[in-house]
């Protein structure tokens, strides 16, 4: 098929823009792609994180065709003038965030003028801490898709979806990870925590929603003298998280390293660990969690979205429990289980073939 692909891609930070940028790559192994990428992604005013491009010295790169501005219409105009009958078989669009809803109407909008199908690949619905109207805003945008692949169980929370759909699992980024893979003390010297330690590790951007402060709770009534690693670029006020570590007197058992993860450090925190902790409030399915189940980092998720059903999830606790994560991490440590590395992996098989499914249905 011919297919326009639309999203953000690397040089920009993050989990979609790697997902953008491996499907990218996936697709056009057995279809024509034609890319369009975000420059800005985000207007500075807007954004709470680093605007600046991912510092990896070895980013996913993909072949971008054209570059979108968001607060310039113009570029919208010049690139939706090709979306004409006979130039695409499928648009593929991801929907993440409402910032992007002009843009996207538009693109359905031209793609139904000039009868070509479309698809969204929702990965969230909305922001796990946006406001309840963005969820019905969300609900009419998926609803100008053609069709609709959700990753997660997303569709769980739409009753009535009347478009065609699949679910698929969000697919692996191991190709973020890459090949070279350490032994745990190599990659604990190389990020400077303790050699002899049992390490739990939150890592990504630090957001509210994430909720690591029920894991620093459970730390201070815990028996068993784990540290805890917190790796990733703060998307929140610090502060309270450091007044809540020096009140429980865990300043000796924290260890945060404030700044972006490039990619070819995300295996030496991975590496360095001994479990990863994802104890989110709210979300659907989480890039870490992949990138985790990698290398065979157990994982101790939260029972929200699809997150806790994730490769490599071997206990669930409820959010915002304290006491249950404390219990659930001791007896972690107490049964520490091997690492388990996935021998073959076809999620990426899994996200085309739902693709092409709900194609299939539209065209039907």
């Amino acid at each position: 098929m011919r297919i326009l692909l639309i999203g953000p891609t690397t040089p920009h930070r993050g989990g979609v823009a790697h997902f953008t940028s491996m499907l990218s790559n996936f697709l056009h192994q057995q279809h024509t792609v034609t890319t369009w990428g975000f420059a800005p992604l985000y207007p500075r005013w807007l954004f709470p994180g680093n605007t600046a491009a991912d510092p990896s010295q070895h980013p996913i790169a993909c072949q971008v065709d054209r570059w979108l501005d968001g607060g310039n219409p113009l570029s919208w105009w010049r690139a939706l003038r090709q979306i004409t009958p006979g130039q695409y078989d499928l648009i593929i669009w991801q929907w993440w965030t409402p910032y992007w809803i002009p843009l996207l109407w538009l693109v359905t909008w031209y793609a139904r003028r000039a009868h070509i199908t479309t698809i969204a690949i929702s990965h969230q619905l909305v922001e796990p801490d946006a406001a309840a109207w963005q969820r019905w805003l969300a609900q009419v945008v998926l609803q100008g898709a053609a069709g609709v692949v959700f990753l997660g169980d997303q569709a769980t929370h739409l009753p009535g979806w009347q478009r065609p759909w699949r679910v698929a699992p969000l697919p692996s980024h191991a190709a973020v990870v890459g090949q070279h893979i350490p032994d745990q003390i190599t990659a604990r010297q190389r990020i400077g925590v303790p050699v002899d330690a049992q390490i739990v590790l939150c890592l990504g951007f630090v957001r509210p929603y994430k909720g690591i402060d029920t894991v620093i709770k459970a730390m201070a009534t815990s028996a068993q003298p784990y540290l805890l690693l917190i790796a990733g670029e703060w998307w929140q006020a610090k502060q309270p998280i450091e007044e809540l570590i020096r009140h429980l007197h865990l300043g000796q058992r924290v260890f945060i390293h404030d700044h972006y993860i490039a990619n070819e450090q995300i295996v030496n925190y991975l590496q360095a660990a001994d479990l990863l902790v994802l104890p989110y409030r709210s979300g659907s399915v989480s890039g870490v969690a992949t990138l985790a189940a990698t290398v065979g980092l157990p994982i101790i998720a939260s029972t929200v979205g699809a997150i806790a059903n994730q490769a490599g999830v071997v206990a669930r606790v409820a959010p915002d429990q304290p006491d249950a994560w404390q219990a659930t991490i001791t007896q972690f440590f107490a049964n520490k289980p091997a690492r388990i590395i996935p021998t073959h992996d076809t999620t990426w098989q899994q996200l085309q073939q739902a693709i092409e499914e709900v194609w299939n249905d539209c065209n039907a």
